[in-house]
């Protein structure tokens, strides 16, 4: 880029880096309509934008009481993609989306799984691979809505190779893409559920290159911070003492190795993350 263009860069970065408040505003997606993988809607506690999560529940003295000495991750649901969705019409277009799709549940399990590894002593848990092991909290999860990032609305807010938030955010054009997930978490492999999670993310806004840039990537950095935090929330008292982080990402610096990296304890994931791939669409 030329010195002119990366001033304006810098510019632009300036401007959106000055308030964490704001851009946790303006960058925060509308939460999904919730769907019947979860219970208890009416018990559903909808957060404040600061929290990584839109609604919460859960069932502290039953979980506090249950003697919970391990994690197992479910395999992700994909059978509650919202009908309407952005994605139908996505999928048209792109010959390789169902495999995609597929991918992308397989790479949820996986950051779920990673997650909860590299966070085993801080949490006082081990990862397992059954459900039916005693003293399991199961974390049951499900992408209901995908909504794929348009090349389109990148490419208007583009300075020489790169995109520009805050482009975005003047044109109306910020955050095509987005992703949402419920998690219900319950004691053993059939026993009550004791908690639930909702969130729904926009794409991050940042400087993306383009040469690294796949369509499946803002998705895939966002369920990565998803799982974290979800596995990062078994550690603090109250829900409101995890912070959401900050909402700009920069993609130009992700690559498939960043992407699963979760730190110390982490360990391969099992096979198998995607349910019933068949009946996705």
């Amino acid at each position: 880029m030329s010195k002119a263009q990366c001033a304006l860069v810098l510019t632009a970065l300036l401007a959106l880096v000055g308030c964490k408040s704001t851009l946790t505003y303006w960058l925060r997606a509308d939460p999904v309509p919730l769907t019947d993988f979860v219970p208890h809607h009416e018990q559903l506690r909808r957060m404040d934008d600061s929290c990584p999560f839109q609604y919460y529940w859960a069932d502290l003295k039953t979980i506090e009481s249950a003697g919970i000495k391990h994690v197992h991750i479910a395999p992700i649901d994909m059978r509650h993609l919202q009908e309407g969705n952005a994605w139908d019409e996505f999928a048209k277009n792109i010959t390789t989306a169902e495999e995609d799709l597929q991918d992308l549940a397989e790479y949820a399990h996986k950051a779920y799984y990673k997650a909860f590894k590299a966070q085993e002593k801080s949490i006082g848990v081990t990862v397992v691979d059954s459900p039916d092991v005693p003293g399991t909290l199961v974390f049951e999860t499900a992408i209901v809505a995908f909504a794929p990032t348009k090349s389109s609305v990148y490419a208007a807010g583009m300075v020489g190779d790169f995109f520009v938030p805050c482009l975005g955010l003047v044109s109306g054009a910020i955050s095509s893409g987005s992703i949402a997930v419920e998690t219900r978490v319950r004691l053993g492999k059939d026993g009550p559920i004791v908690a639930v999670l909702t969130d729904t993310e926009n794409d991050p806004d940042a400087l993306i290159s383009l040469s690294k840039f796949t369509w499946t990537t803002p998705a895939k950095i966002n369920l990565k911070r998803i799982a974290i935090q979800t596995a990062t929330s078994c550690t603090v008292d109250k829900m409101e003492d995890l912070d959401r982080g900050y909402p700009i990402e920069f993609i130009s610096t992700f690559s498939d190795a960043d992407l699963d990296d979760f730190g110390e304890g982490e360990e391969s994931a099992p096979a198998g993350g995607a349910e019933a791939a068949q009946q996705v669409r």
